[in-house]
């Protein structure tokens, strides 16, 4: 008998809406290992030199229970985005949204996306999102990842299915969104120097988030 691959696939997202649906519930919150304010100011080559916030529609129609959003800037003037916005638990509501769907509304439409590896702590390598958006003529580079219980992770559909499985097992959907943001009119110059934020970057967040 010939199986119909979307009708597995479709099946499987229901059965796991379902188990989230009635475990979810049962999830515990997790605070911060440590508050974000008190994120370092400087980040390998990178000073932080402003501090952005929200208005607070914007956080409640977003759910998140902490977040930051600086900018860090280089001794050539070079200026990147940081955003970590953290959950202490992901219910209805309250969930982490993709960048990828996010951004858009805001006018930057995305060119390219790709998944790259980035070298980690321990001779070890993670995965994370590279969009390339465009508005008009401008371009700007997003670098973003989904990280929390011990994992990094690019894909926001492989994340929230681990979350689903972390609410049965673990009890736990607690989560960070993190995302890098500069200018993209040269996509490999501009990738470059958003790697030498995100290098030293990963390594720091671990210690923010519970693990």
């Amino acid at each position: 008998m010939r199986i119909d691959k979307p009708f597995v696939v479709l099946c499987a997202l229901v059965m796991a809406a379902t188990l989230y649906t009635y475990f979810g519930a049962t999830v515990e919150p997790v605070p911060l290992a440590k508050p974000l304010d008190t994120f370092p100011q400087v980040v390998g080559p990178f000073t932080r030199v402003d501090v952005q916030t929200f208005s607070d529609e914007v956080v409640k129609n977003a759910g998140m229970d902490d977040y930051l959003m600086w900018q860090y800037r280089d001794a050539q003037g070079y200026t990147l985005g940081l955003y970590i916005g953290y959950y202490r638990d992901q219910v209805e509501g309250g969930i982490i949204h993709s960048p990828k769907h996010c951004m858009p509304g805001s006018g930057w439409e995305p060119s390219q996306m790709q998944e790259i590896t980035v070298p980690a702590a321990g001779g070890q390598e993670h995965t994370i999102s590279r969009m390339v958006m465009q508005k008009g003529a401008e371009k700007q580079i997003a670098h973003y990842w989904f990280q929390g219980r011990g994992r990094v992770v690019a894909n926001e559909y492989l994340d929230r299915g681990m979350m689903i499985w972390d609410s049965i097992a673990r009890r736990r959907s607690d989560g960070a969104l993190v995302r890098v943001t500069g200018p993209g009119n040269d996509v490999e110059q501009d990738s470059h120097k958003q790697m030498e934020l995100i290098g030293a970057l990963l390594p720091l967040i671990s210690d923010f988030l519970p693990q």
